[in-house]
């Protein structure tokens, strides 16, 4: 009895203690950050399982995604109704035009007694959804959140671009439907509006075109893939697969509901080895082809001089349309080789027949594809829509109402504004989320290479200070890209996009002038705890409180003076010879500016002790990047001397080359002699040629090296 007594003295305190715990309260410290939030002190609006969302005609998913929202994070369903009147408590969601002098603006207004969200349109009003999700708490414990405070407030936003988007390659590796929504899902809670959807590759065709069935009989699966980056070893595994028309109906609408267009893409007229595998006749040369293995670009493209293959296009671009009703279509026209339209029969006479010539800054096969690419925009101008097309379709007469879609960097995309014409800004420089995201790569998942971290993605300008005002206003957009070449999961997707979309989603809506990175990392928190919730895949570099300091012991070398015999490339000289022995070890890429690279001429470098020392013992690190054409060393040689005149050598050891079997990554390469007392030491290494069974064979191969040590 005693027992049964003190449990229920122990219960009662507890209950106690929980009723006395502080209620969670939102913040509206969220990404993207909201333009204007005027705080006040009264008292706050309490959101509890028996608040009421109302919502205007037109608004009933808005109210239901709302409603969703909120039991994901407190775990109660809020009731959805219509809006009768002035309710005076609960949510209320409505339409409210002639207030905003912007689409997709919105207001919240927080009262102790009601919370307002008020949109310029439908999007608007998502928008706001979007915000006060974002702010609500997300706590660790495992009981339901009952209750939480909204502090009273107005919130004013608006977006600076209409054009919010992000771009997915489902062809180098094939992502399911189910897959596709929850990325839709990671683009609605970044307030992006645009998913460029890339549907056509040498790799894969992943439409259903009813016209041309075997497109996804044959074009759609390849039956191996090459292993690594380029080596010359594939696998044997059957790979690919194909959306429906009806499961991309489905799509668009899931996408319409989270207020997205999806805008598909056809690449052409290179990127195209998987039509040609099907339809053989719709090259330059015949055939035979296969949808193809490897990863880069093909020579094997459409035959520009063949109306078939002209035809073949304009079938699948209707089709397309009739599938999305998308504004924007996408038509590519990014790296498309003319090796073989240079020796085509057809492509020549069309030439000829079009009275095309070469100039000064193009070639006549360069305005052969212009000629392709307007007659394929005048096919869907014909709907009602616009064509987008990488920055290559400027190279040559391009459709004056095509939009520019700058990727070579951001000149394309001055040189489009200058010419009037609309440019969405998605810099590889900044924006390829395929790059790696730690200059660690071999402790990151594969990539295609690059370096990206969040903090490059932050600083990013999309509006360039060299084009005038009136100039910048054909600015509409920015966007973020993820080819899949390495990216074979979408749990991969989601490591590459996330945190970095956070970064992007803040130049998209705000682009602030002033930018405050360790701000926004501690927003950045906060979205993680969301990603958490969702379960999703992210990438965790920028919170980690000790990165790596790289450093090497030092040694006899360390900061003394250092000279070369013979340059680096001028690409990667970086800081110069001094970075051979500052005391930090190379890490990353060859590209990352830790490593010097050579390629032909040997690195030989003179070190001064700056007085005799006695050692026995070199050791140098250098990177193996086999595809990068980056190869171990062939041989290293040690020499000193007393005067810096004359030198005997002391050491010489041979090096075996690599080959596709042995793994990439950062090496020590160490050479050991008889003791010797000497003031200068020449370490002289030297590199490989290219072997037979290398793309570049007959080259001689690059060696990357960092931080030379004497012992």
């Amino acid at each position: 009895m005693r027992t049964t007594f003190l449990l229920f003295v122990s219960a009662i305190l507890l209950c106690q203690s929980c009723t006395q715990q502080p209620m969670p309260e939102a913040s509206y410290d969220i990404i993207p950050l909201p333009k204007e939030v005027t705080l006040n002190e009264k008292r706050p609006f309490v959101l509890q399982s028996n608040t009421v969302v109302y919502y205007e005609e037109g608004l009933q998913r808005e109210a239901q995604f709302l409603s969703e929202y909120v039991d994901d994070i407190l775990s109660f369903k809020m009731a959805c109704q219509p809006l009768q009147g002035k309710e005076k408590n609960g949510i209320v969601l409505q339409l409210a035009p002639a207030e905003f002098g912007f689409d997709e603006a919105y207001e919240i207004t927080i009262t102790p007694k009601q919370v307002t969200i008020k949109g310029a349109d439908a999007a608007g009003v998502f928008y706001g959804i979007q915000t006060l999700r974002k702010s609500l708490p997300i706590t660790n414990s495992q009981l339901p959140t009952p209750n939480c405070q909204l502090p009273t407030a107005v919130i004013r936003d608006w977006s600076e671009f209409g054009y919010r988007g992000m771009h997915l390659d489902p062809c180098r590796h094939f992502m399911d439907l189910d897959s596709v929504k929850i990325y839709i899902d990671m683009l609605a809670m970044h307030n992006m509006n645009q998913f460029h959807f890339h549907l056509t590759e040498d790799q894969g065709w992943r439409i259903e075109i009813k016209k041309y069935p075997e497109l996804t009989q044959v074009g759609a699966y390849r039956k191996g893939t090459v292993i690594g980056h380029n080596s010359p070893l594939y696998d044997t595994v059957r790979h690919g697969g194909f959306y429906t028309q009806d499961e991309l109906r489905d799509l668009v609408q899931y996408a319409a509901e989270r207020h997205i267009n999806i805008i598909p893409e056809i690449d052409l007229p290179g990127h195209m080895q998987a039509a040609l595998a099907t339809y053989p006749k719709l090259g330059c040369t015949g055939g035979p082809y296969e949808v193809w293995r490897r990863w880069g670009v093909s020579e094997d493209v459409l035959c520009a001089g063949n109306e078939e293959a002209m035809q073949f296009v304009e079938d699948v671009l209707n089709e397309v349309m009739d599938v999305f009703p998308s504004e924007y279509i996408h038509i590519g026209g990014d790296e498309c080789p003319k090796t073989r339209w240079m020796k085509c029969p057809k492509c020549q006479a069309k030439i000829k027949e079009l009275g095309i010539k070469g100039d000064e800054r193009f070639s006549k096969e360069d305005y052969l594809q212009s000629y392709v690419m307007n007659c394929m925009a005048k096919v869907v101008e014909a709907r009602g829509r616009r064509v987008i097309g990488w920055d290559e379709i400027l190279e040559g007469n391009v459709s004056e109402t095509a939009i520019i879609m700058s990727w070579r960097g951001t000149q394309g995309g001055i040189e489009a504004a200058r010419k009037g014409h609309d440019v969405i800004m998605a810099p590889s420089s900044h924006l390829y989320f395929d790059y790696y995201q730690s200059d660690d790569i071999f402790n990151e998942p594969p990539c295609i290479g690059g370096y990206l971290p969040v903090e490059r993605v932050y600083e990013f300008q999309p509006l360039p200070a060299e084009l005038t005002l009136a100039e910048q206003k054909h600015i509409i957009g920015v966007q973020a890209n993820i080819w899949t070449e390495y990216i074979a999961s979408f749990q991969h997707v989601q490591y590459m996009a996330m945190p970095r979309m956070d970064a992007l989603a803040e130049l998209q809506w705000n682009n602030p002038e002033q930018r405050d990175f360790q701000a926004f990392v501690e927003r950045c928190r906060k979205m993680t705890q969301l990603y958490d919730l969702y379960h999703y895949n992210y990438a965790k570099h920028i919170f980690d409180p000790h990165p790596k300091t790289d450093t090497v012991v030092s040694n006899l070398a360390t900061h003394k003076p250092l000279t070369l015999r013979f340059q680096p490339a001028e690409k990667y000289t970086f800081e110069g010879a001094a970075q051979l022995n500052d005391g930090k070890l190379g890490r990353g890429l060859y590209n990352s500016g830790r490593w010097l690279g050579f390629q032909g001429d040997p690195l030989d470098a003179v070190i001064d002790l700056e007085q005799p020392e006695t050692l026995s013992h070199v050791r140098f690190h250098a990177l193996v990047d086999k595809p990068s054409w980056i190869y171990n060393p062939s041989e290293v040689k040690v020499l000193v001397s007393d005067d810096g005149k004359r030198y005997r050598r002391v050491g010489q050891q041979e090096i075996m080359i690599s080959t596709w079997a042995d793994r990439d990554g950062i090496f020590s390469y160490e050479l050991e002699f008889e003791p010797v007392v000497a003031r200068y030491v020449e370490v002289v290494i030297n590199g490989h040629e290219l072997p037979k069974d290398h793309d570049g064979h007959g080259h001689p191969a690059w060696i990357f090296v960092d931080e030379i040590e004497l012992f």
